[in-house]
């Protein structure tokens, strides 16, 4: 017990020292707790020891680092966010995913390694970055409540990695009965969320009328928290996940910011304690022997995140002049899930220090976005200059288009209003046809076992019915979205035709699912546990999807022209 005792003062005190140091170089405080840990750590002063205690405090850190960030989930908030935030931050993960794979792959390490890097790059740090942006008084920028909404989206994902990585317990159970699985403890989760969100206001209203004491606050929070982490961890997935949900619960109540601010102390003191924990994980020697890799994976966070955020901000958002350079250097600071997959990673064998080489870029990519961000402007004017003109008048047309599109779905109109019940439909649908295949794949193993095989083919021939008249109202629905969308985008294209604004659509739609299943092909690689060999397809997808790309430019510039000369006759026969 003493030792135990001494170590967590060690930790609360060096918890002070991180922060004095953070605030000292004006850094976030994740800075300095990282390298205080780092330096206390087994491999450098070794002041702490006790390895499962500092385990145990990472854990509970974990846990109410997911909680905290589910007190600014509320879900009615989530709803609001845009089409264009939310395909951003989609592609976004996937393309530093997949350059954080292949490169990865490159350097000689193993798929299973690699996948988990390019998932560690992936995440953005919301803490750092928004810390950051409000020292330099950049916060009121015009670029950053889509970067925010980004973020969200993207600690979104982070939670379901978490999720999908804590599932999987045993790959010679095959990918569908694992995958199964994690769906059923997802959707128990989910059910009791939603459960719980109908009965806590009515809960709540009765406690707060029988106790006056605001410390019920607290322990409330505490405990609907801890409820939810243990019941994700009963269900087989990860602790925070649960925590997560759980936070999203009482961001929903009137008075969350209450229950926020009653929180917030105790979360900082454990949220502490998680950086510093982890950081007492760095083994300085795996630094050294990895240093080409880190510095590899540095250069690949800043070509991915140009590609990502700098080319699609300017794409979709419109972003302009220094913008897209502005936002590509706000991004580029790893994130504190990193850590979390990076932890999750140790019960896979990776062959790889992760944790080390996570918190190494955590703390490099901190430093140089700090730095970075003063820079955007004089990046843009380097780079703007060697941009061909006609090159740049295209890219300007087929952004002014996209943000017009993009415009248009988040105007509320007689189109949206059908597009977002369609979707809310469509999305419910696929729900219910996925949890009749897992159901009735079930039963027909029960079938197999007590029945003959003609019950078997019986139950086959009645479940491909089911799942066919299923599939037929998702097609039905889908194509419904579909055509919505392709009157939505006659309020943009110049021709105002149906039919060619539906071509147009097509040629992205399937540009979009082609490069997609091209960015996120590792996660095939890794559940199907592929041949080296397969990564070539997603190379393969890539080059038709950009062959899909040159065709929508086409379209889109062909309308431009077709305007321009229809305009210039005019003009002329006027004349």
């Amino acid at each position: 017990m003493a030792t135990e005792l001494i170590s967590l003062g060690i930790l609360f005190l060096c918890a002070i020292v991180g922060g004095i140091i953070a605030s000292r170089f004006k850094q976030p405080a994740v800075f300095g707790l990282l390298l205080v840990g780092a330096v206390i750590g087994p491999s450098a002063l070794n002041l702490v020891q006790d390895g499962s205690m500092i385990r145990m405090m990472a854990e509970f850190g974990a846990i109410l680092i997911l909680f905290i960030i589910g007190l600014e989930f509320d879900v009615s908030k989530l709803m609001k966010l845009g089409a264009r935030s939310i395909l951003i931050g989609l592609l976004k993960f996937a393309i530093v995913l997949f350059f954080g794979y292949e490169t990865t792959l490159l350097l000689g390490f193993s798929a299973k390694a690699a996948l988990f890097v390019g998932v560690i790059l992936s995440f953005s740090s919301t803490v750092v970055i928004i810390k950051v942006l409000e020292q330099k008084d950049m916060f009121s920028r015009r670029e950053v409540p889509l970067l925010v909404a980004v973020l969200i989206i993207e600690d979104i994902i982070a939670v379901l990695a978490l999720t999908f990585f804590s599932g999987i317990k045993d790959s010679r159970i095959g990918f569908i009965s694992t995958f199964e699985r994690i769906i059923f403890s997802i959707a128990i989760l989910v059910a009791a969320y939603l459960i719980m969100m109908k009965i806590l206001k009515y809960g709540v209203n009765i406690i707060l009328k029988n106790s006056s004491d605001e410390s019920v606050l607290t322990f409330l929070s505490l405990g609907i928290g801890a409820l939810f982490s243990y019941f994700a961890f009963y269900l087989g997935l990860t602790p925070s996940a649960g925590a997560f949900l759980a936070g999203s619960l009482i961001a929903s109540l009137p008075n969350a910011k209450e229950y926020g601010k009653a929180i917030h102390p105790y979360a900082m003191i454990f949220t502490s304690i998680f950086f510093i924990s982890m950081g007492t994980l760095v083994n300085f020697k795996s630094v050294e022997s990895n240093l080409a890799l880190i510095g590899a994976l540095i250069f690949t966070i800043f070509i991915s995140r140009f590609i990502a955020i700098g080319f699609l901000t300017f794409l979709l958002a419109n972003f302009k002049n220094e913008q897209p350079f502005f936002s590509s250097i706000a991004m580029i600071s790893v994130g504190e899930f990193s850590l979390l997959v990076a932890k999750e990673s140790e019960k896979f064998g990776v062959g790889i220090d992760l944790v080390t080489i996570t918190a190494a870029i955590i703390f490099i990519s901190a430093i140089l976005m700090s730095i970075g961000i003063n820079y955007s402007e004089n990046l843009h004017n380097a780079l703007n200059s060697k941009v061909p003109l006609k090159t740049k008048l295209k890219l300007e047309r087929i952004s002014g288009y996209m943000r017009k599109f993009f415009d248009q779905l988040e105007i509320e109109s007689f189109s949206t209003k059908k597009l977002r019940s369609d979707s809310k439909y469509t999305l419910m649908l696929m729900v219910v046809a996925l949890f009749t295949f897992f159901i009735l794949r079930r039963m027909s193993l029960i079938i197999g076992h007590k029945y003959n095989v003609l019950v078997l083919y019986a139950f086959y021939v009645v479940s491909a019915a089911v799942m066919i008249y299923l599939l037929n109202l998702v097609y039905k629905r889908l194509k419904a979205i579909h055509h919505t969308l392709s009157v939505i985008l006659t309020n943009v294209d110049s021709s105002k035709n149906l039919k060619k604004c539906t071509r147009i659509l097509n040629t992205l739609l399937i540009a979009l699912l082609l490069f997609f299943s091209a960015m996120l092909f590792p996660f095939a690689m890794f559940a199907f546990n592929l041949n080296t060999w397969a990564n070539m397809a997603p190379f393969v997808f890539v080059i038709v999807s950009f062959y899909y790309l040159k065709n929508l430019v086409v379209l889109i510039d062909g309308s431009h022209h077709s305007v321009l000369s229809y305009s210039a006759s005019v003009a002329a026969a006027k004349f």
